[in-house]
């Protein structure tokens, strides 16, 4: 395999490969930083419906993105926490399947997991849903 530039793809790719709805998808080690329980939330008034709200986690106050379609259910299971442009993230509303090294899949954004191949999570497309409309500054 190699890739656009002409250089070898790695053949296994570290990361977490996690669940949403019946979707599978993963996130490289270097965005996914940790997995945690679901921490108290706190609702930001206002904010829109995908933004759950803030969490204090290790003594920082992070904004929680919720991925589920009804973000209106509880988030349960765990919190990935994300690493973003020197900031962190944490994503609700998934099913943490495995962290670890997986087979990169036969595109650059898949990796393999068991039969099944699980695609790169867009999570710029996820916090641009959080800044836009009445909510964005």
């Amino acid at each position: 395999m190699s890739d656009e530039r002409g250089g070898a793809r790695p053949t296994e790719l570290g990361g977490v490969v996690f669940r949403v709805g019946d979707e599978l998808f993963f996130l490289p080690a270097s965005i996914a930083m940790k997995v945690s329980p679901v921490p108290e939330i706190a609702r930001v008034p206002g904010g829109p419906l995908e933004l759950r709200g803030v969490a204090l986690v290790g003594g920082v106050m992070i904004p929680v993105v919720d991925v589920l379609e009804d973000p209106w259910a509880e988030p349960g299971g765990a919190m990935l926490v994300c690493a973003v442009l020197g900031e962190s993230v944490g994503l609700v509303g998934i099913d943490v399947l495995a962290t670890g090294r997986f087979e990169a899949g036969d595109r650059p954004d898949e990796v393999r997991f068991g039969e099944r191949t699980a695609r790169t999570f867009d999570l710029a497309s996820a916090i641009a849903r959080v800044r836009e409309g009445r909510w964005a500054v």
